[in-house]
C-alpha cells in the first residue's frame, strides 16, 4: 500500500467503522510521521475519567449531550494544531458524507490539503474484532453504521483518498 501521497496532506482523515482497525492502522502508518493525531474516542474517554474521579469508560456511557463538548473540544483541539501548522491525522469513524464535510470545509476555508484513508474490511471482520475489545460498541450500532457507508471520494472535496480492504488487525 503506498501512502505517500496522503502523507503530503496537510489534514488525513482516518475513517472506518468500529473494529476495523483505526488505531492500530494509524500506529503503524502514522506513528513515525510527525503528524498530531485527534481522537474523539479518546477525548470522549479521557474527558468520561476526568469528570468521574476515574471512573472507567465503556460504550454504554455515551449521551448526545456529553458528545456535543466532545466535538467542540475535538474542534478547539483542530484549530489548535493548525494555527502551528502541524499536520493533522482525525481518527473517527466518518462514515458519512455528511460527517466528512465539515473537516473538507475546514481544510478548504485555511487551504489546507486533506486527504481520506478509509479502512473498509468486510463487516464480519469488524464484529469479531469489536467483540474482543475491552469496551466492545453494540453489534446493532456497527451494523446500522455499515448500511449508512459512503466510501470518501474527490468529489467530496478530497485532493487524495485511499480505500484499504485488506488491513488486518493484530
Amino acid at each position: 500500500m503506498n501512502l505517500d501521497a496522503i502523507n503530503k496532506m496537510n489534514i488525513v482523515l482516518l475513517c472506518g467503522l468500529y473494529g476495523s482497525g483505526k488505531t492500530e492502522f494509524a500506529l503503524k502508518y502514522f506513528r513515525s510521521t510527525g503528524r498530531y493525531r485527534i481522537s474523539r474516542s479518546e477525548i470522549r474517554k479521557l474527558m468520561y475519567e476526568m469528570t468521574t474521579f476515574g471512573q472507567k469508560w465503556s460504550s454504554d456511557k455515551f449521551n448526545e449531550e456529553d458528545d456535543v463538548l466532545v466535538k467542540h473540544v475535538e474542534r478547539k483541539v483542530l484549530e489548535n494544531y493548525m494555527h502551528n501548522k502541524r499536520n493533522i491525522l482525525i481518527i473517527n469513524t466518518f462514515m458519512t458524507v455528511q460527517s466528512r464535510a465539515r473537516f473538507v470545509k475546514i481544510a478548504k476555508d485555511t487551504r489546507r490539503s486533506i486527504g481520506a484513508v478509509f479502512l473498509d474490511p468486510p463487516v464480519e471482520q469488524c464484529l469479531e474484532y469489536n467483540q474482543s475489545r475491552p469496551s466492545p460498541i453494540p453489534q446493532h450500532i456497527i451494523t446500522s453504521m455499515n448500511m449508512k457507508k459512503a466510501v470518501p471520494t474527490k468529489q467530496e472535496g478530497f485532493d487524495e483518498v485511499v480505500v484499504v480492504t485488506d488491513f488486518m488487525v493484530q
